[in-house]
């Protein structure tokens, strides 16, 4: 009963995760005409989806949080209840993403087939989701959303930069930190190598030449300092 009552939340989300896919994909196709497999572009989509799916997932532990501690002290079973809840936001989690990169990929036409473009968004949702229970049920209502915003632009946007990730993949506690906190130190690099091995970039700009290499040497050849 209570998921039905959440339908005009859960619309409004879903519009605003297919406008933001629809406004990002026009940008990188039309107007900033960015490569396919750029991965500045990857870590712009990547974060848009966990900062918007940690949000949504606020709700579940927070929004009636007294209602639970009074029924907590009745006897309720814990475990049943988070478990519960959890198995029924996965379905929320599954659907906003696949509406988020089926809009994105319909309108930039990546290039690759959509299932293996997909599946790393997936894992950017199932992460980012985390992270909004956890805010969630530490920290109270009124915070959340500013607490799950700077918690998400810093495990992704920052650490997960590929410019960043140049100087953290070290093979140093930097690396062990990032790659254990970054949600898109690993999703991004699963696109990009998908990119890489088929549509197989050669670009003829000098910039991008240079942004290509880079790429390619964090997100193919570092491996805890093992150049891999």
């Amino acid at each position: 009963v209570q998921w039905w009552r959440m339908n005009t939340q859960r619309a409004l989300f879903l519009a605003a995760l297919a406008a933001g896919a629809v406004v990002l994909a026009i940008l990188d196709r039309y107007l900033l005409s960015t490569p396919r497999w750029s991965c500045m572009a990857l870590l712009n989509l990547h974060t848009a989806l966990a900062l918007l799916l940690s949000i949504f997932c606020l709700q579940i532990f927070g929004s009636d949080q007294p209602v639970f501690w009074r029924e907590s002290a009745s006897g309720i079973c814990v475990r049943a209840y988070f478990l519960a809840r959890l198995w029924v936001n996965t379905f929320d989690i599954i659907v906003q993403s696949f509406v988020f990169t089926a809009f994105y990929f319909f309108i930039r036409q990546p290039g690759v087939p959509f299932w293996l473009f997909f599946v790393p968004f997936l894992f950017t949702a199932y992460a980012a989701s985390g992270w909004g229970y956890f805010v969630s049920v530490v920290v109270p209502p009124k915070h959340g959303p500013f607490v799950v915003s700077l918690v998400i632009f810093i495990v992704c946007g920052l650490l997960g930069n590929p410019s960043s990730l140049v100087d953290f993949l070290n093979g140093g506690v930097t690396e062990v930190v990032v790659s254990v906190l970054s949600i898109t130190r690993w999703s991004i690099a699963m696109n990009f190598v998908t990119f890489f091995s088929i549509l197989k970039p050669d670009p003829t700009d000098i910039q991008d030449k240079y942004m290509l290499q880079m790429n390619e040497d964090v997100f193919q050849r570092r491996d805890f300092g093992c150049g891999v």
